[in-house]
């Protein structure tokens, strides 16, 4: 099997991948993800900021309206004509005056931690929402500058996609399938040569099985590094 056409292919095709790779690795490229990833968590926190403020504010309101009994049932308690009551319904009322007030105290100082609690998650959904335009912001300048550097190779990596076409039509389709699988996992170089019994990728020593395989159809799989491995002498 004749491995010529394939490894000029792979030899050509090195310098795309070289390109993706000063692509990929890229500051602009990294803090794009980066920065994606930030405006999604500053946006997933407002949410739930936002429902519990929601949540927060229908407890306010619950209790307010219970503060607003309590106040009702002092008031009436006050304009009531105790002067021709006698002393166990005096004391009853008494009674009942110092645990309206008891609720009361309660009330207002469980509104007054809904308050506190409101007002932090203002503050925490104000830094969210800063966090996120910054975030946003800078997005779109990084993004800008990622599409600046892609404009700049694109020419040339039209020129290389161009000569890979033409020279895959006389490459064995067989082989050129399984080269696209293994340059799409991401698997670069795709081929390497057989060193005595060692992968030329990893230069894991290969099994008696494989390199009987390997001496039947000239190329396998390395199921260390996953790229397919040629022999020379084939």
């Amino acid at each position: 099997m004749k491995f010529d056409k394939i490894l000029e292919y792979q030899k050509l095709d090195s310098e795309l991948f070289k390109i993706e790779r000063q692509l990929n690795e890229g500051a602009n490229k990294k803090m794009v993800g980066e920065l994606h990833s930030n405006m999604k968590n500053a946006q997933e926190r407002s949410v739930k900021l936002e429902e519990k403020a929601k949540d927060l504010l229908a407890e306010i309101d619950k209790v307010k309206k219970q503060c607003k009994i309590q106040e009702e049932k002092l008031n009436e308690f006050l304009s009531m004509d105790i002067e021709n009551m006698n002393k166990n319904d005096l004391e009853k009322l008494e009674n009942f005056k110092d645990k309206l007030n008891q609720n009361l105290t309660i009330l207002e100082k469980h509104l007054t931690s809904l308050a506190e609690s409101m007002n932090a998650v203002l503050a925490d959904f104000n830094k969210t929402i800063k966090i996120f335009n910054n975030a946003r912001d800078e997005y779109t300048k990084r993004k800008n500058a990622y599409e600046a550097d892609l404009s700049k190779v694109e020419k040339s990596k039209e020129e290389i996609n161009k000569k890979l076409d033409q020279l895959s039509s006389s490459i064995d389709s067989e082989i050129m399938d399984a080269y696209k699988k293994k340059r799409g996992e991401k698997v670069f170089p795709v081929l390497v040569p057989l060193k005595g019994k060692f992968c030329g990728g990893c230069n894991t020593e290969l099994p008696l099985a494989t390199l009987t395989n390997l001496n039947e159809h000239g190329i396998i799989t390395c199921e260390h590094c996953r790229r397919l491995v040629y022999n020379t002498q084939q």
